[in-house]
C-alpha cells in the first residue's frame, strides 16, 4: 500500500510538470527509479540530511549521470560540507573533484567549471603527497581555457602549484617565467574588479614565490630578460616590474626600460624614479620635467603633497632655497595638514642666518630664528622650537634698537615673511 502510494505520488508529480525538466530514460522501469531517487536525494539535500542524500546521489550518477545538472550543482556542495564536518575527509574531498569532473564531462560548461575545480583541488591537494602533476595539469588546463578570467583564488596559488611541480618535476626557467607572466597578466586585468590593495599582495606573493623557483637578481634580468623587449613589447612590463621588484632601480639598463614604459603607462611613481635619477646624474631641468610629469599624472591629493615635498627635498639638498620653499608651500597647499613641509621651510629660514646676516643689526640678524620658530611651532615640533628660541635676539639687543617686544616685525633677506618680535628665554 505505502507503496503504491509513492509511485502515485511520482506520478502525479510527472503530471504536474515538476520532473517535466529531468533528461529522463527511455526504459520506463529505470525512469521511475530515476525519478524516485531524484526526489529522494533533493527531499534529503534540503532537509540537510546529508548521509541520507548519498546512497540516492551515488545511483543518480552512476546510472543517469545526465539526468539534471542540479544534482551535481548540489552534489559538490554535499561532499564539500561532509569533507568540512567528517573526518578523515579525504574520500570526500576526492568526491567533490569527482563531481566537477562529471559535470565537465556530461554538461558542456567545462571553462567556468574547470576553474572552480582548480580552487578545490588546491584546497584538498596541495598538501597531499604524490598530487603535484593532478594539480598542476588542472591549473595548466584552467589558465589555457580562461586566460586572464581565472578566479582571483586561482592567482598566486598557481605559482605556489608551479613550485611543487617544479620540485618533482623541474622547469626551465623559460617555463616557470612563461606561467610567471600569465599570472601577472591576470592579476593586471582585475585592476576594476578588485582593490588595489588585495591586487598589491597578491603580486607580492607571486613574485615571492617566484624566486623560490628561479634565481632572479639584476644580472639575470639584465642578461637573460631585458634583451626580449627588442622582439616582445609585452617583455617591457615584466622587466620593469621584476626590476623594481628585486632593487634594480639604479641599474642602467632599468632607466633605459623605463623611460620607453612610461610611454604606455604613465604612472607618476615611474616619473619619480627617472627624475630622482636624472637629477642624481646633474641633469636638474630634465629631472624637474619628469617631477611635473609626476604631478599632472598623480590624482590623489596626499601622493601630489608627497611629490611636491619630494622636491623641495631635493632642493634644499641643492642649496635652492627659495624653490625648496616654494615646493614646500605647493605641499601645504595641496594638504593643509602636510606638517613635514613646515619643519623644512622652518630649517630652511634657520639655516639662512649666515646667508642673510648684515651684522648692522643683531636684531635683523636674528629675526631668522623667529621665522623659524614659527613654521616650527606650525610642525608641532618643540625641540625644534626650543632650538630656534636659544638663537633669538637678548631682551637687551631688542631694547637697544628701540623696539618693542610683542610687535610686528617684517624679516628681510629671502625669507620677506612677518613675525612677532621675541626675546631669548636665557
Amino acid at each position: 500500500m505505502k507503496r503504491t502510494l509513492i509511485i502515485g505520488l511520482i506520478f502525479l508529480l510527472i503530471g504536474s510538470g515538476s520532473f517535466a525538466q529531468l533528461n529522463l530514460p527511455e526504459d520506463e522501469s529505470l525512469s521511475r527509479e530515476a525519478q524516485s531517487m531524484y526526489a529522494l536525494f533533493s527531499d534529503n539535500f534540503r532537509a540537510d540530511n546529508l548521509n541520507a542524500a548519498r546512497k540516492p546521489l551515488e545511483w543518480l550518477l552512476e546510472n543517469t549521470p545526465g539526468i539534471h545538472e542540479s544534482i551535481y550543482i548540489n552534489g559538490i556542495k554535499l561532499y564539500q560540507e561532509l569533507a568540512d564536518k567528517k573526518k578523515p575527509a579525504e574520500a570526500y574531498e576526492d568526491s567533490v573533484l569527482i563531481v566537477y569532473d562529471l559535470r565537465m564531462e556530461h554538461f558542456n560548461n567545462e571553462k567556468d567549471l574547470i576553474d572552480r575545480k582548480a580552487s578545490a583541488s588546491y584546497k584538498y591537494l596541495k598538501d597531499r603527497p604524490n598530487k603535484e602533476k593532478e594539480l598542476f595539469e588542472v591549473f595548466e588546463k584552467t589558465y589555457k581555457l580562461n586566460g586572464t578570467d581565472v578566479g582571483v583564488n586561482n592567482l598566486a596559488a598557481y605559482m605556489d602549484v608551479i613550485r611543487r611541480y617544479n620540485a618533482i618535476s623541474p622547469l626551465s626557467d623559460d617555463e616557470v617565467l612563461t606561467r610567471y607572466y600569465k599570472i601577472m597578466d591576470a592579476i593586471d586585468a582585475k585592476s576594476e574588479s578588485v582593490n588595489e590593495e588585495t591586487l598589491e599582495k597578491i603580486r607580492s606573493v607571486t613574485t615571492k614565490i617566484l624566486l623560490q623557483i628561479v634565481p632572479v637578481n639584476c644580472d639575470f634580468i639584465r642578461e637573460k630578460l631585458a634583451p626580449r623587449i627588442a622582439t616582445d613589447q609585452n617583455m617591457m612590463k615584466r622587466v620593469f616590474k621584476l626590476a623594481v621588484s628585486e632593487g634594480c632601480t639604479s641599474e642602467p639598463f632599468f632607466f633605459d626600460v623605463a623611460k620607453e614604459y612610461i610611454k604606455v603607462d604613465p604612472n607618476p611613481l615611474i616619473y619619480r624614479i627617472l627624475a630622482d635619477h636624472d637629477w642624481n646624474e646633474g641633469k636638474k631641468q630634465a629631472a624637474m620635467e619628469y617631477y611635473n610629469k609626476a604631478i599632472e599624472a598623480s590624482t590623489d591629493a596626499s601622493k601630489k603633497a608627497d611629490l611636491y615635498f619630494h622636491i623641495a627635498v631635493k632642493q634644499t639638498q641643492a642649496g635652492n632655497k627659495i624653490e625648496a620653499k616654494n615646493y614646500a608651500e605647493k605641499a601645504l597647499a595641496t594638504d593643509g595638514n602636510y606638517k613635514k613641509a613646515y619643519k623644512l621651510i622652518g630649517d630652511l629660514y634657520y639655516n639662512s642666518f649666515n646667508d642673510c646676516k648684515k651684522e648692522s643689526s643683531k636684531v635683523a640678524d636674528r629675526s631668522v630664528y623667529w621665522a623659524a620658530y614659527d613654521m616650527y611651532e606650525k610642525a608641532g615640533d618643540t625641540d625644534a622650537m626650543k632650538n630656534a628660541a636659544q638663537q633669538f635676539p637678548t631682551i637687551e639687543d631688542i631694547f637697544n634698537e628701540s623696539l618693542d617686544e610683542g610687535k610686528n616685525y617684517q624679516v628681510a633677506c629671502w625669507i620677506n615673511r612677518s613675525t612677532i618680535i621675541r626675546r631669548n628665554p636665557n
